[in-house]
């Protein structure tokens, strides 16, 4: 330790390092949290080119009525999650634009017709 208290060295690297842990999600919270985001739309937050500022900590809210006590928060929780399912629904318009490729409403599934694709 220096003068001042502050650790020197290997422990030095310690000091300002924050421990990020990947959160899993319940069906259940995602299923609430679809229920918020339709409360939000109906609400008015949605705009021409997506969300208006501050529909997050609507969001958020929106969870702690369905689920008092939750540790969800707009930031970086429901940011996080929203930014998945815009990359996950990214990836299978793709997919699904392809020819041979289509989705099975009965089923709930991708099907592919030819297999060669």
């Amino acid at each position: 330790m220096d003068q001042f208290g502050n650790p020197i060295g290997q422990d030095a690297e310690w000091v300002n390092r924050v421990v990020c842990v990947r959160r899993s999600w319940s069906k259940f919270e995602e299923d609430a949290l679809i229920m918020c985001l339709t409360d939000v739309v109906h609400a008015g937050w949605k705009s021409e080119n997506g969300f208006r500022a501050g529909f997050e900590r609507e969001l958020e809210k929106g969870m702690r009525k369905i689920m008092p006590g939750t540790d969800i928060v707009a930031n970086p929780h429901i940011n996080s999650k929203i930014h998945v399912w815009k990359k996950d629904y990214g990836v299978l318009s793709d997919l699904l634009s392809k020819s041979g490729i289509g989705w099975n409403s009965t089923n709930s599934m991708i099907e592919i017709e030819d297999e060669c694709v």
